[in-house]
């Protein structure tokens, strides 16, 4: 049997889509001042370089003929010294400003995880709908011992009029019941419910996710001097999915 370590579960999370799309929008902001912040590094040391292969190409140009090759040697040797020192410098200088946008992006992410643990399926948030609600709770008593033609009946009626309690009702019922007496899946039946609402919820909350692990591929990019191209291919094929489970091509039509 699976167990949980209650420990690694954070207290004080608000657990609806509001929150996720709150999450979803800080994290956003969050994480493309990011980017813009590591563009902005980056630019200033493509510049840096640029200029100071710019002199090393006039240093050699200046040199003789005789000294030309140890003028290169030596003129290229000084100028991959230099662009290094000023990576260091803005490595060292940026980096608080860096671990706090990045500790931001990660706690945003955290707090996405752990609702993502609760809404694992529309099942899971069909099932908090209403929780303590004595209507909630009537309903349950009345279905208790309904039979499959009955829930079935139910099951429509939920649908058909958009009874959020009464289908959250329904779920509990049938999935106390053994699967051979179940008279159908509560996943089929809560996909239609509650499916697209959970898709949105959870695309947001993978999306805060993959924001704090874009970020910090940038960083590390930023400090090793070189991409990751396993990695960047990786989460750029995580954002497409996300982008279409949220819905966003349907949205640029």
């Amino acid at each position: 049997m699976a167990t949980i370590d209650f420990n690694t579960v954070p207290s004080g999370v608000t657990l609806n889509e509001e929150r996720a799309q709150q999450l979803s929008d800080r994290a956003a902001e969050t994480a493309t001042a990011f980017s813009r912040k590591i563009e902005k590094l980056q630019a200033t040391v493509r510049e840096a370089r640029d200029n100071y292969s710019r002199e090393a190409d006039d240093l050699i140009a200046s040199a003789s003929i005789e000294d030309r090759a140890t003028a290169r040697a030596l003129a290229k040797k000084n100028a991959a010294n230099k662009a290094a020192n000023l990576h260091r410098q803005l490595i060292a200088s940026s980096e608080a400003d860096r671990a706090a946008m990045l500790k931001g992006l990660k706690a945003y992410a955290d707090e996405a995880a752990a609702i993502a643990a609760v809404y694992t399926s529309p099942a899971s948030m069909l099932g908090r709908v209403a929780l303590g609600d004595p209507k909630r709770t009537q309903y349950q008593i009345q279905l208790e011992g309904a039979g499959p033609v009955e829930l079935e009946n139910a099951a429509r009626t939920a649908i058909m009029t958009g009874d959020m309690v009464l289908a959250a009702a329904i779920v509990t019922v049938i999935d106390r019941r053994p699967k051979d007496r179940r008279p159908f899946m509560v996943q089929a039946f809560a996909e239609r419910v509650v499916g697209e609402v959970w898709k949105r919820l959870n695309a947001k909350l993978e999306g805060v996710q993959l924001a704090y692990k874009s970020a910090v591929a940038a960083d590390r990019e930023f400090v090793r001097g070189k991409a990751d191209p396993i990695t960047n291919l990786s989460l750029a094929i995580a954002g497409q999915a996300i982008a279409e489970a949220a819905g966003d091509d349907e949205g640029e039509a």
